[in-house]
């Protein structure tokens, strides 16, 4: 990348990363107290009545939001047609929502509630018709710092204030329903403020088939994979009922929520970065291996780690009421990696607009999906959640062919961007595994056992980055933020960073 480019590329990484850890913080927090005053049936019954939103969703932006943050020349009446018709969808679909909700009664025949429950979460698609066109022009611009600042505030609003007072007051799965929408009109309302002066009422036809061309295969692809993403949750509901969703649903919050948290913060940000790189083939490839090797060297020790540890975190977090979701936690978290890698490739494929490749494999999940669904739920909740782990690691696979071929990939350079985060996820799940075994069988209660759980994965996760390989992915981060002009000799976070972490590494590192 350019100076310019990789310096607001790492000045939005901070910001993004700083709302992430930010609203992590608070969603372990929020999620520990929400899981005593709610029961699984209650988050069931959530699950449940999104599945229909998730499919119509896909329709109610049309990819207007990704066409505003990868359309090379963007006009105003571009950004007016996006924001108007973004409007206009958003309702129309609410509309079609509310008439078609019975569908939700079909879908889960034993879960009273549900038709409600998806009507009034339709308002959904209101907000993000007001919300969609001024976020994506706040990311191509690289305002990380108000996106982060406005995340954070949603949460806080939404999740914290409103879900958490209407749960105490014994609302239910209400409570989990008014905190979303709440969540997303409080961000909703603030992009809207902040971009003002750029979006408008008003649609251009030449404008609306240039946006929509490119919006509508970003559509139709994300549809495609809303039906492969939630059709473990329909096969869960229908079959099994609103508590073993509910269980399965939580355990895969935990699963994904460090590592999405890493996943959306690298991608709102890498998403325009690799849009401003679509017609330099070549410094793509080298920022997709960086990518590629970082996602994989922190995310399969992380993920991994959570597997060997899933006992300590469903009892230390949600209690014992929730002793189901041990495996399916342990299960999910092996596929999570494959998940994060596969999105980075999505991510080029949606910048390079190379989108009709990405409708095939969205096909293919699809079928994979049903197929091992079919054999596996037999065994319950934790055939559900293996059959999703096996179908996400065909799909990375199908995505890495489609990224090797594109930038010409020998397996060689594939091996060396893979093979220390995979050897040392397998190191950090086995050994945190051992801790639980070991401790647990000593007495020790599951908090502290986390606790060092927690100590040691840290551990080994530094000296992945700062070690392994002579230390060549704390190398490039501080080239990145070098780049950026976070000096060593800096008074911020950053330069804090730098220098404590240094003082970790080999000595070479240092000089």
């Amino acid at each position: 990348m350019s100076d310019s480019l990789t310096h607001s590329t790492v000045h939005g990484l901070k910001w993004s990363y700083a709302s992430t850890a930010a609203t992590m913080t608070l969603q372990i927090g929020v999620t520990a107290l929400l899981a005593r005053l709610l029961p699984p049936s209650a988050y069931g019954l959530v699950a449940m009545a999104n599945v229909l939103l998730i499919y119509v969703q896909q329709f109610a932006t049309m990819g207007a939001g990704s066409a505003v943050v990868q359309k090379w020349d963007l006009s105003i009446r571009d950004i007016h047609t996006a924001f108007t018709s973004s409007l206009l969808l958003g309702a129309a679909f609410c509309a079609l929502v509310m008439v078609l909700a019975p569908i939700a009664a079909i879908l889960f025949p034993d879960t009273p509630g549900v038709v409600g429950v998806t009507r009034v979460m339709s308002l959904s698609f209101v907000i993000g018709g007001l919300r969609i066109t001024p976020e994506g022009l706040l990311q191509r611009r690289f305002a990380f710092r108000t996106v982060a600042l406005t995340q954070i505030g949603s949460y806080v609003v939404g999740y914290a204030l409103v879900g958490v007072t209407m749960a105490l007051l014994g609302f239910g799965a209400w409570s989990l329903v008014a905190a979303t929408l709440c969540t997303g009109a409080f961000a909703a309302v603030v992009y809207a403020l902040l971009c003002r002066h750029d979006i408008g009422i008003r649609m251009n036809w030449h404008s609306f088939k240039t946006l929509y061309s490119f919006g509508g295969r970003v559509s139709l692809t994300a549809f495609c994979q809303a039906i492969a993403s939630s059709l473990d949750t329909v096969w869960s509901g229908h079959y099994l009922g609103a508590a073993a969703t509910g269980v399965y649903t939580r355990a895969t919050n935990l699963a994904n929520t460090p590592l999405n948290a890493l996943l959306v913060s690298v991608g709102r940000v890498l998403l325009p970065g690799y849009s401003r790189l679509q017609h330099q083939r070549g410094r793509l490839r080298s920022v997709y291996i960086i990518t590629i090797t970082t996602v994989a060297a922190i995310g399969m020790p992380v993920s991994w780690g959570i597997a060997g540890a899933a006992r300590q975190i469903i009892i230390t977090l949600l209690g014992d009421q929730w002793l189901e979701a041990i495996p399916v936690l342990a299960v999910l978290s092996l596929a999570v990696p494959f998940t994060m890698l596969t999105h980075v490739g999505a991510m080029i494929c949606e910048a390079t607009a190379t989108l009709n490749v990405k409708i095939v494999i969205a096909l293919g999940r699809i079928g994979w999906l049903v197929a091992l669904l079919a054999v596996l739920t037999r065994y319950g909740v934790v055939g559900i959640a293996a059959a999703f782990a096996l179908s996400e690691f065909i799909n990375h696979i199908a995505y890495l062919l489609v990224m090797r071929r594109m930038f010409s990939l020998s397996l060689a350079e594939l091996w060396h961007a893979y093979s220390l985060g995979a050897t040392v996820g397998i190191i950090t799940g086995a050994a945190l595994y051992g801790i639980n075994v070991g401790l647990t069988a000593m007495g020790w209660p599951a908090p502290v056992i986390l606790a060092v759980q927690v100590a040691l994965g840290a551990l080994l996760l530094l000296g992945t980055i700062t070690r392994a390989r002579g230390g060549e992915q704390w190398r490039e981060i501080k080239y990145r933020l070098g780049k950026a002009g976070y000096h060593r000799e800096n008074r911020g976070l950053a330069a804090w960073l730098i220098r404590r972490i240094d003082g970790f590494g080999p000595r070479e590192l240092n000089a």
